[in-house]
């Protein structure tokens, strides 16, 4: 599994990008800096586009990446999330005020579909998706994706559950790699519960006695104000992205 990391910043500012992570080249998950960092020749690659919520950080370059695959003639695109996301992008973005309308885009059949994700998950070209709910606003999803028996999981944006800890006790040692937002430190765990969102604590309370040793932990999603800050506090092991960077599983 090649995983492409497109942007994972939790803002923008002058070298860093908000979320786009793109497995194998054709599954993009969030649509937050595709346009800006991919190269335009690989953007008709892309077929399913997994949004883990309709929040702008995660969907600013999406309409810019419809508008060019609708120019390129591309075909069976399909945009996938929760019932809320697809709401929202189909109310508040391709509404024919902000972006055109994707019916009306889609005239002539074919080119684009905004679903939401089966509850069971699906396949598409050998990788196997399944969706999980997280505590965030905007129905927010994170996603488990597989192939040749290696499993990758994407948090996506989330405050701390039970529920996500009790799925990578779940997973065990079959979990490759886990791809775990800290958008705040340790110091800002209130505003960090308040806006759903995890800090290095957090994770480690939710990671005991939970955690394959095996498992790969790769910490995204910081805001760079913070991302020092974040990462002096993580524990040895624990990896960390910025952008760029390009992890065969």
């Amino acid at each position: 599994m090649k995983i492409q990391v497109l942007g994972c910043s939790g803002s923008v500012m002058q070298g860093f990008d908000t979320t786009s992570i793109l497995v194998n080249g054709k599954i993009l998950i969030d649509a937050g800096s595709v346009m800006s960092a991919l190269p335009e020749g690989a953007l008709e690659n892309i077929r399913i586009v997994l949004i883990t919520h309709p929040h702008i950080d995660h969907i600013k370059e999406l309409p810019f990446l419809v508008d060019a695959l609708f120019s390129r003639k591309a075909r069976g695109i399909k945009i996938m999330g929760s019932q809320a996301t697809v709401e929202a992008l189909k109310d508040h973005i391709f509404n024919g005020l902000i972006w055109p309308d994707i019916a009306e885009l889609d005239a002539d059949s074919g080119f684009l579909s905004i679903e939401r994700v089966p509850d069971d998950g699906f396949e598409h070209d050998g990788v196997r998706v399944k969706a999980f709910v997280e505590n965030h606003p905007g129905g927010a999803l994170g996603f488990v994706v597989s192939e040749a028996g290696r499993h990758a999981l994407f948090t996506g944006d989330t405050g701390y559950h039970k529920g996500l800890f009790d799925l990578i006790r779940t997973l065990g040692s079959d979990l490759t790699a886990c791809f775990i937002e800290a958008s705040f430190p340790n110091r800002m765990g209130e505003l960090a519960e308040i806006t759903q969102h995890l800090t290095p604590e957090l994770i480690m309370k939710g990671f005991n006695g939970v955690l394959s040793p095996s498992t790969r932990v790769i910490v995204y999603h910081m805001k760079p104000a913070y991302m020092d800050e974040v990462l002096a506090q993580l524990p040895p092991g624990f990896e960390h992205i910025k952008g760029g960077e390009v992890i065969t599983l």
